[in-house]
């Protein structure tokens, strides 16, 4: 008998491997000057900020980026009439990012963070403009692994004498992993109580409460853009308005791979958005155009149920078996929990507070750690308060205020000392609100969302070949005819067949055993089927 391959039926089966994780910092320092026509500067009211990435390139060992860090003032006017002005640029930067193991055809997800921006005044005419850029990288690799489910029985081989032992396994398979952007558009009217509008002098843009759905062929996006803006009124100039509206926003984007069925992870970041003044059929501007663009990054996959081949043995000769580790992930959880954040804050200006213009904020997460049955997540949420005050030298005032939090979020069967688990985590805000409590305090609430996805990472032994070897035929004569066995614990009725060359039916009608469930201590006897 010569020795040979044993061939396997196999199963592709589709994951995505995350070949690693960087994060880099990114010191942005410039001067920018006014343009001529520009009013000259008094006094920075308020500011912001957006990185966009214009640029993700992959190459081998590197990671190359390519974007702006996009900034807006609003800014009291040195000139006689003490007005408002609006002043906006892009810093650029490239940065080259060492990821071992990375190659042209990776994809990377690119989370860019503000850490720190600051604009201070150099003169009426010059800004110097500071900021700390954090950018997370994720680098991954499709994979595909063939995964053995059965032996393709020899014809040289007995159907009695080879032996095989399979298991259940439950799998996400991946179906897509992708970058896309969707444009919403719309426009708003402005509510009869308000007066229209001469001049925006300032907005701010947030999503709120974003939640998706995969449909047959594509995902649904609905939830809110929440606009804040101050502008000048058509009726009288000289007076600021504030003006607060939650617009519902629905999108889609075609993913002929999407339907009910699938788990989908979804990102969704505004990478940008306009708000301009559209004159209406009366002439007087109270008609408004919204733009968003929306980065959206997402991954589907399918979960499936794989039988694998686990072990084999043949009653007539040696089988020698190589496997390979491969893992393969399983779904624990996909979860959204909200929690509540209420604050006080005291309002320090020369005048009373009269009315608050904008409350905006961002969630930032700092640090994520695995518990008995629960991730345990603390953060911060960065508020920024735009109000104006009765105060006519400085009429719009901004403050800022950190709230520190921490929360659970719950994962039935979670043990990180006996299990290998892999996770993703985004923090948004589903709702923000203050309200004057007197003419120098404010109470902002929050509802702060937490959306989880937990895998635990199986590592499967994937039997890669089985070669079959002769025995030795002068060995297995000098084996007794008979052994008295005791199991010893942990052991099964598949571990001792294997070990004496017989099948788990024999030793079941050797000793009356009616299932192949044993216990330490049991005696069992052992016919030699070979010699």
């Amino acid at each position: 008998m010569e020795a040979e391959n044993l061939e396997c039926e196999r199963r592709q089966i589709h994951v995505i491997c995350e070949k690693g994780r960087a994060t880099t910092q990114i010191t942005l320092d410039d001067d920018h000057n006014l343009a001529e026509y520009k009013p000259d500067i008094l006094k920075i009211v308020e500011e912001k900020g957006q990185v966009r990435m214009e640029e993700i390139k992959v190459e081998p060992d590197v990671v190359r980026l390519r974007g702006a860090l996009h900034f807006e003032v609003l800014y009291r006017c040195a000139a006689e009439d003490g007005g408002f002005a609006r002043l906006s640029g892009d810093l650029p930067f490239q940065e080259h990012v060492r990821m071992e193991g990375a190659q042209e055809y990776d994809s990377v997800y690119a989370d860019p963070q503000i850490e720190d921006l600051s604009m201070t005044l150099i003169n009426s005419r010059k800004l110097s403009i500071r900021s700390l850029l954090t950018i997370r990288l994720e680098l991954r690799e499709p994979c595909v692994h063939d995964m053995a489910e059965s032996l393709i029985q020899p014809r040289a081989v007995g159907a009695d004498n080879l032996q095989t032992f399979t298991r259940q396994v439950d799998a996400m398979e991946l179906l897509v992993q992708k970058k896309d952007t969707s444009r919403f558009r719309t426009a708003i009217t402005l509510p009869s109580n308000k007066p229209g509008v001469q001049e925006i002098l300032w907005y701010s843009l947030q999503p709120r409460g974003i939640e998706s759905r995969a449909e047959e062929g594509m995902l649904v996006f609905s939830g809110e853009i929440f606009v804040h803006m101050v502008y000048r009124s058509a009726q009288e100039p000289d007076q600021l308005q504030c003006l607060e509206l939650a617009v519902p926003m629905q999108t889609q984007l075609e993913v002929l791979e999407a339907d009910p069925q699938v788990t989908a992870w979804v990102r969704v970041r505004l990478n940008g958005g306009e708000l301009e003044t559209d004159d209406s059929f009366d002439g007087e501007e109270r008609q408004l155009q919204l733009e968003a663009l929306l980065e959206i990054d997402y991954t589907l996959w399918q979960e499936r149920s794989l039988t694998l081949l686990e072990d084999a043995y043949a009653t007539d000769r040696q089988l020698n078996c190589v496997r390979k580790p491969v893992i393969l992930q399983r779904l624990m959880i996909k979860n959204d929990s909200r929690f509540r954040l209420n604050e006080r804050m005291e309002l320090e200006t020369k005048g009373a507070v009269l009315q608050i213009c904008s409350c905006t904020g961002d969630v930032q997460v700092e640090e994520v750690t695995p518990a008995a049955g629960r991730l345990e997540v603390s953060g911060l949420l960065r508020l920024r308060l735009l109000y104006i005050a009765a105060d006519d030298e400085m009429p719009l005032v901004t403050v800022e205020k950190m709230l520190p939090f921490q929360e659970s979020v719950e994962v039935p069967g979670l043990d990180p000392d006996t299990m290998d688990i892999s996770y993703e985590l985004e923090a948004g805000i589903d709702q923000l609100s203050s309200a004057l409590l007197d003419q120098s305090q404010v109470e902002c609430k929050a509802q702060i969302r937490l959306c989880v996805i937990v895998f635990e990472n199986q590592t499967i032994q994937n039997m890669e070949t089985i070669e079959t070897v002769p025995l030795d035929a002068e060995q297995m004569r000098n084996l007794p005819g008979m052994v008295g066995y005791i199991v010893k614990n942990g052991e099964t009725l598949w571990d001792i067949a294997k070990r004496y060359r017989v099948t788990i039916p024999q030793l079941q009608a050797w000793n009356g055993l009616e299932t192949e469930q044993i216990q330490p201590g049991d005696k069992l006897m052992i016919v030699n089927t070979i010699g």
